[in-house]
């Protein structure tokens, strides 16, 4: 190691903003550098035992939200950065860029902080070097992956052949998830994700219920999700339907997944998790989010990744509450289109 470039990796977001730093790690790791990763307990899973990772340090992020205002969180956060200052990086990536990492960015002591110009919540202001002074990485409206991969190419790495990594499953979540998913006859499984949290601009409760109905008996099914899901659940008819809503973990949902043929997902969290997994087809339902910016994509051109949303004008706005009170994107795409997809 000691010939190695230490580098600091910084997302201390949701999962999916973990999971779509791994091509970036991936990269860094196969060209030779020693990288250690800073998470938040929301990414810790993926994070943690990752095979491509060689030390994980936490910041517990979302205890110190739960306790504010708590003026103890200095000392809490000074405590992370000195374990962070002894470990004299080379390098720092700050891949979460909001008010979340700009202490711990700052304060890191990596000799070179690389971020945008353009990053939120002051978080710019802990960098010394911004990559997009370079024209190549000017523009950020890209993939969220595809803006972290640029931290490697300004490095002067090539990017081909990124990929994802994730922690082996652990043998746990199988005996668990087992007692649960009893299906009478062997068949294809589908996986529902359908995330009712979004509120309004979520995929209409309807159509979820229309798509369930109209899906063959060749399929089991197992919906997954949280407790606002399950009151959607308990309203899903079909002969071979397992509802899991409340009962998953990551590491639980993981397994889900490794089980799946297709998952229908208008959750990111699932679609990202699907991604990383390699799965063999992933339709990720888009009404207000943008596409191009978060849902999966063919890294490989093996067309495995399906992005169904509709033509309205006004996708995608990235709002959670709508303009003109319409919400018509909340029934785009189609059911018949789903459907399709999914034959």
């Amino acid at each position: 190691m000691e010939n190695l470039q230490k580098v600091l990796v910084i997302s201390l977001g949701d999962l999916k903003d973990t999971i779509y730093t791994l091509p970036l790690v991936c990269i860094l790791k196969r060209k030779g550098y020693f990288v250690e990763y800073l998470t938040s307990e929301k990414g810790f899973e993926a994070i943690n035992k990752n095979p491509v990772i060689n030390r994980v340090h936490l910041a517990p992020v979302e205890q110190w939200i739960k306790k504010m205002p708590y003026w103890g969180i200095w000392e809490d956060m000074g405590e992370v950065v000195k374990k962070l200052q002894k470990r004299e990086f080379d390098i720092a990536i700050d891949c979460q860029m909001t008010m979340r990492s700009a202490y711990l960015f700052a304060k890191c002591g990596a000799k070179r902080r690389l971020s945008y110009s353009t990053a939120q919540g002051f978080s710019s202001f802990g960098a010394n070097e911004f990559i997009d002074t370079n024209p190549e990485f000017k523009n950020t409206n890209v993939h969220k992956v595809e803006k972290n991969l640029n931290f490697a190419r300004y490095l002067g790495l090539k990017t081909d052949g990124a990929e994802f990594f994730l922690p082996e499953l652990k043998y746990e979540a199988k005996t668990k998830m087992d007692k649960f998913i009893n299906f009478a006859e062997e068949k294809p499984i589908i996986v529902l994700s359908p995330n009712m949290l979004q509120g309004e601009v979520s995929w209409h409760p309807k159509n979820w219920v229309n798509l369930v109905t109209n899906i063959p008996e060749k399929y089991n099914i197992i919906v997954i999700g949280d407790n606002q899901d399950n009151v959607l659940a308990t309203r899903l008819s079909h002969k071979n339907l397992v509802n899991l809503c409340g009962k998953t973990r990551f590491e639980d949902l993981r397994y889900i997944l490794s089980l799946a043929d297709i998952i229908v997902s208008n959750n990111l969290e699932t679609s990202a998790v699907a991604w990383a997994m390699n799965k063999s087809k992933v339709i990720t339902i888009s009404t207000s989010m943008s596409p191009a910016m978060y849902n999966p994509f063919n890294l490989k051109d093996d067309n495995k990744y399906i992005t169904l949303t509709g033509n309205l004008a006004c996708q995608p706005c990235n709002k959670t509450q709508c303009e003109n009170s319409s919400y018509k994107c909340s029934h785009s795409p189609t059911v018949e289109a789903v459907l399709n997809a999914i034959r």
